[in-house]
């Protein structure tokens, strides 16, 4: 029997809707490209391993009742228990 519940649903269900506020970050200019620095504590919080090189974001525009943003989502091996590396 399935469930009528959407995956958004359930996702608030398992982890509480939080923000941590990292305060405003300078956009410094690299070439013809505009970057900003991400503290460190903010990626380790999202479980990336902070030893590893291939730390990387998938950017994305998200315009939602009315408002538009910008969302950064680390894409990095994240540390299990074990050791094992999952991506």
């Amino acid at each position: 029997m399935r469930n009528n519940v959407n995956s958004k649903e359930k996702q608030s269900k398992i982890m509480p809707e939080m923000e941590i506020e990292f305060g405003p970050r300078k956009l410094n200019t690299q070439n013809f490209s505009k970057t900003v620095v991400l503290p460190k504590d903010a990626l380790v919080n999202c479980g990336c391993d902070m030893n590893s090189n291939d730390i990387m974001l998938d950017v994305k525009l998200v315009q939602e009742n009315g408002e538009r943003y910008i969302r950064l989502t680390p894409v990095c091996k994240v540390q299990t228990k074990k050791g094992d590396e999952n991506v």
